[in-house]
């Protein structure tokens, strides 16, 4: 416990600008990092140390930053206008492959839509090999999934539009498919082209307990669960429409679930890149009711959800890419999860993505985050203890 202290006492005089203004202590990891998109946590060389992922949409480059000095390496160079990844050890050997999407274009007649997954070549720290598994037009969202249940995960592929549409809001609402890759094969697999319209969000979650996960989608129609049945059929079901304003302006953008006194919630920002941050519960006849508890994120875009103070209750960090720099923490303030305490997390950063690990590991949930505008940081927030109640909502 001492050593895991010390060294995290050492990172913090050590390791880039630091700034404990705000709920957690913060730590910029790089700069630089041209349209900040997304970034991903994982241990990348196997030595039981989270690293950080950052891809940028207008970089050149997709690169990783090693725990814990934060030494940059390059993993390729050659895959523009990237757009989002996810990664999973595929091949068992302790080091995670990635999934990637590139060559993204906002005018469906102009974005490739590629698809491609990265092993590294012995040395993660040197040049990765990029494999290209197949092309659909304006697909956005990349994860992987354990859809069987069988601890073997899949590629899932989301396109943002049918990309036959004209552009956004696509008022036609074409269909929008949902397809899955097996590793080894890589054969495109369609789960749906039942949804319609714009779809931004996916998220992997075990949502039946079943140990095997579902895949939620976020769009413009609201949130769906599809479940892989034991025939080998999907199963869809609408979770929530989300904010019921008539298409195209109403419908749900992201979603990250969490637990709350021991039971499933999870939050959303609604509508399509909107402003509001919705946090859903099960009522006694398991219908998801919804409760607003924030109304003023701009552009909303980066949500996780996370116990970063370990009382077993999830936070929400949420933020938005559009006027003055704001990322939130939201907490609970009662048992039931109904009233929540808004704080200000950075008011220097426009969080396109976040995503929660253990980045010190001191057995806390840390958060770390992205920004998409200059000077394009990547950042990692610091908990260590409980979440103050001394801020607003």
């Amino acid at each position: 416990m001492y050593r895991i202290q010390l060294c995290a006492i050492v990172w913090a005089l050590t390791v880039g600008a630091i700034s404990a203004a705000g709920p957690a202590t913060e730590h910029l990891v790089a700069t630089d990092i041209r349209g900040g998109y997304q970034v991903v946590a994982a241990d990348l060389n196997k030595d039981g140390k989270i690293d950080l992922i950052g891809l940028g949409s207008q970089a050149p480059e997709l690169v990783w930053f090693e725990n814990p000095t934060w030494e940059k390496h390059v993993i390729i160079n050659s895959a523009p206008h990237m757009i989002n990844m996810d990664v999973a050890d595929l091949d068992g050997d302790g080091i995670p492959e990635i999934g990637l999407a590139y060559e993204f274009g906002a005018r469906p007649t102009q974005s490739l839509g590629k698809i491609a997954v990265l092993t590294h070549n012995g040395d993660p720290r040197g040049m990765w090999t990029l494999k290209d598994v197949d092309a659909v037009p304006t697909t956005h969202r990349v994860r992987f999934a354990d859809v069987d249940g069988h601890g073997k995960k899949v590629l899932v592929i989301q396109p943002i539009l049918n990309s036959k549409a004209s552009g956004f809001p696509d008022p036609d609402r074409l269909p929008t498919p949902l397809l899955v890759y097996r590793p080894g094969a890589w054969k495109r697999e369609t789960v749906t082209e039942e949804s319609y319209g714009v779809v931004h969000g996916l998220q992997p979650w075990d949502w039946q307990g079943d140990r095997r996960e579902e895949l939620l989608t976020a769009g413009r129609l609201g949130i769906f669960s599809y479940s892989l049945g034991k025939d080998g059929k999907w199963i869809r079901t609408q979770v929530t429409k989300g904010d019921e304003t008539p298409y195209p302006d109403g419908g749900s953008s992201d979603l990250s679930p969490g637990m709350m006194s021991k039971k499933r919630f999870f939050a959303a920002i609604e509508p399509f890149h909107g402003n509001i941050v919705a946090v859903y519960q099960q009522d006694g006849k398991g219908a998801w009711q919804r409760n607003v508890i924030d109304t003023e994120l701009d552009h909303g875009h980066s949500l996780v959800v996370a116990d970063v103070d370990g009382d077993g209750n999830a936070e929400i960090v949420a933020g938005g890419t559009q006027g003055g720099k704001k990322l939130y923490l939201y907490k609970a303030t009662d048992a039931t999860g109904q009233k929540w305490q808004r704080s200000t997390l950075d008011d220097a950063i426009s969080a396109n993505s976040c995503v929660a690990a253990d980045i010190n590991g001191d057995k806390n949930m840390d958060v770390a985050c992205i920004d998409n505008t200059t000077p394009f940081n990547l950042k990692w927030y610091q908990f260590s203890g409980p979440v103050g109640r001394s801020s607003r909502r």
